[in-house]
């Protein structure tokens, strides 16, 4: 029920087979770790990025826990939600809207998101639809997000794209953690209170390493 699109990146994104698949392949010579590591960006040595799909039933699954466990992180650490970006209509729409709430109000963004999973998943209103738009605003009592829609910048688009790249994002939801390693629920089975316990020691192993 996952969000995947490894095979999608490979081909829109140019990116070579080994780097999405080095671990796998590597895993007959070394134990399966349950997290990715990838280059440091030392950008966000103290961020939590949580990489994610408002179509991913998954992501609206760990949504609320994903939300309570972001407001724990230690002192100097923030959490940032980063809608996944493709080459696909839908996809930039709803990276638009996720932008134009957070420039509305940021500390609201969490509950935003919340009306849009159960606009798009449950009432099954599609995401290139004005009027679902509309009606989450409205729902989630924000106002001026016509306005809010109009002025997001192109850029702050293309960046949520880029970082999809550089942390090799190829399923939601995906967490990377202090600019460095990347976990899923896949990396503890589905165990969603193994994948906190994970996503907590992942911090501690950020802040040390």
């Amino acid at each position: 029920n996952r969000r995947s699109f490894s095979s999608m990146a490979v081909a829109l994104f140019g990116l070579p087979l080994t780097t999405l698949a080095q671990e796998s392949s590597q895993g007959s010579s070394a134990p399966q770790l349950p997290y990715r590591e990838v280059p440091r960006e030392a950008e966000d040595s103290k961020k939590v990025l949580i990489f994610i799909s408002l179509t991913c039933p998954v992501c609206a699954a760990y949504h609320e826990q994903i939300a309570k466990w972001a407001l724990s992180l230690p002192k100097g650490w923030s959490a940032e939600f980063v809608p996944v970006v493709e080459a696909h209509r839908d996809t930039v729409i709803a990276a638009r809207a996720f932008y134009a709430a957070k420039a509305l109000n940021a500390t609201y963004l969490p509950a935003f998101l919340s009306y849009a999973y159960s606009a798009i998943q449950d009432r099954g209103m599609p995401v290139s639809d004005g009027k679902t738009w509309s009606f989450i605003a409205s729902s989630s009592h924000l106002q001026g997000f016509d306005a809010a829609w109009k002025n997001v910048n192109p850029a702050t688009v293309q960046a949520a794209f880029n970082k999809l790249i550089r942390y090799r994002i190829d399923a939601t939801p995906s967490i990377a953690i202090g600019g460095r390693y990347v976990i899923t629920p896949d990396s503890t089975n589905g165990d969603q209170e193994l994948f906190f316990k994970l996503a907590n020691g992942m911090v501690s192993k950020a802040m040390t390493g």
